[in-house]
């Protein structure tokens, strides 16, 4: 029965009640389509993890096993940078070869937070800044009183700065060579709270590909 050009008001009672239930059956079986086909996916869901899991499970500790013996073989190294360089605490050491074509960084995920002492450096700043824009109507200080500012606002979510915008803002010291804005910065990096983590091992080397040097790079973390 279509329904297409239907005038219900002509059907009879029987007719109506019967195009109620095709439509019921109708709505019946598509609901039924969707139960089975969210059934499917979830099965197929569950054999890919149960077909793939081990070998992910087989392929971790292999990697750990590996980044672990690269720290171990890079202690030694580490001991003559020290010396040589001086002992200046780093999260990540990187070694390269002479002519470029491949390089290793062993090293440590960092978080970092703040102890809250880093308000008052960011009102150092933004007092500093002030004084550049108050009274100042030069578009280029305003845009950068503005960016500046940009630097210093806190992350929505966890409410803390930006780590790499701090970086970033620390750039402008030799340009603003203030008192101000250096004490600021000095506030900020020393409320730093750094908590290295899982280690990581990344790099690159230049292969032959048909002819053709490819950089092929590589990140493995554990």
């Amino acid at each position: 029965m279509s329904t297409s050009t239907l005038d219900i008001t002509k059907l009879s009672a029987a007719d109506k009640e019967a195009l109620m239930k095709q439509l019921a059956n109708e709505a019946k079986a598509e609901k039924e389509k969707v139960k089975n086909d969210r059934k499917a996916f979830k099965e197929l869901s569950s054999e890919f993890v149960t077909r793939n899991i081990d070998k992910l499970i087989h392929h971790n500790d292999i990697t750990a096993i590996l980044i672990e013996t690269l720290f171990k073989d890079f202690e030694p190294i580490k001991g003559l940078k020290e010396q040589v360089y001086g002992n200046d605490p780093q999260d990540s050491h990187t070694s390269t070869l002479p002519d470029g074509s491949a390089s290793i960084t062993i090293g440590h995920n960092v978080t970092i937070k703040f102890d809250g002492t880093e308000a008052a450096g960011v009102a150092k700043i933004k007092e500093f800044i002030k004084s550049l824009s108050d009274g100042n109507n030069d578009q280029n200080t305003l845009k950068l009183a503005k960016a500046v500012d940009t630097f210093l606002k806190p992350n929505a979510k966890t409410g803390m700065l930006n780590p790499a915008k701090i970086i970033e803002l620390s750039k402008l010291k030799d340009e603003f060579n203030d008192e101000r804005f250096d004490d600021g910065l000095d506030i900020i990096f020393n409320a730093q709270i750094r908590t290295q983590n899982s280690m990581y091992v990344s790099g690159w080397k230049f292969i032959d590909v048909d002819g053709v040097s490819k950089k092929l790079s590589f990140r493995f973390s554990v």
